[in-house]
């Protein structure tokens, strides 16, 4: 977001004064300053900071492709990206983000991304946010990341009726309040066909417990849950098994086609929940 030096003088005193606003648009800042008590005389929309060498460096170093424009911000997400070996944002979870005021680069990853989310409603005051935010998590985990699901998004009324209800526990509120930003992502722990244990948000805890309990009662579910990104997975999976084919991997094949398909379908199902 971009931020506007405003020039002018206080309404009251008429002394000259000037304040820097980071607002969407120059209009959104002289209403900012108008509000603060500016009489505005000049606006000058201040340029981002551009990378720092060492920047530059790192994410060359790491194989980063930096954009001719980026800025100081834009470099820190992309890096932040690959180490954190996270995924880009969609548009639809940075509509979320924006939901809550949040201020974040086009690279901002989804790690990222719902990290900053939680950081801005566990603050006293935003209880129902956090709630509705943290009420609709377990939802999408609750349809499988469904892309049909008919709740697409915390500001849903009946999202917000449950968020509402759980607002009134104190206990819920601070269960809520100890989650990562990261494990709203997916809940539960499970294994993956190569043995690595993956941890989301703990389904066990009084605020999951309630949430889930509530949306069942009242919440639309889909007929039929769609996962989104199966068939690319899927696909995934088979190319992979063609490349070790090719390389005379049997006994890596024979091993991978003993795994039950009840176990390969919760490995991938974590990292595409939406």
């Amino acid at each position: 977001m971009p931020s506007y030096e405003i020039k002018g003088k206080g309404k009251d005193t008429g002394r000259t004064r000037k304040r820097i606003f980071t607002a969407q648009n120059e209009e959104e800042a002289r209403q900012l300053a108008e509000a603060d008590g500016t009489l505005v005389e000049e606006i000058t929309e201040i340029p981002p900071d551009p990378p720092t060498e060492r920047q530059l460096d790192y994410a060359k170093g790491l194989g980063i492709s930096i954009p001719s424009n980026a800025t100081k911000d834009d470099l820190s997400d992309l890096i932040s990206l690959k180490v954190d070996r996270d995924k880009p944002s969609t548009e639809r979870h940075k509509k979320f983000g924006r939901m809550y005021g949040l201020e974040f680069t086009d690279y901002i990853g989804k790690k990222s991304l719902f990290c900053r989310i939680q950081a801005a409603l566990v603050v006293p005051g935003r209880e129902k946010e956090l709630l509705s935010w943290f009420t609709f998590r377990v939802y999408r985990e609750l349809v499988g990341g469904s892309d049909n699901a008919p709740i697409s998004g915390p500001d849903d009324p009946i999202i917000e009726e449950i968020a509402n209800e759980l607002a009134r526990d104190e206990k819920i509120i601070k269960s809520a309040r100890r989650y990562d930003g990261r494990e709203l992502i997916w809940f539960g722990e499970w294994t993956s066909p190569d043995g690595y244990v993956h941890t989301g948000g703990s389904n066990r805890t009084a605020a999951y417990k309630q949430a889930s309990l509530l949306l069942k009662e009242r919440a639309r579910f889909p007929e039929k849950p769609q996962k989104r990104s199966s068939s690319s997975v899927q696909q995934r999976s088979r190319n992979t098994n063609a490349t070790s084919e090719s390389k005379g991997c049997l006994s890596v094949v024979v091993i991978a086609l003993a795994i039950p398909a009840a176990l390969l379908t919760v490995a991938w199902i974590g990292d595409y929940f939406a």
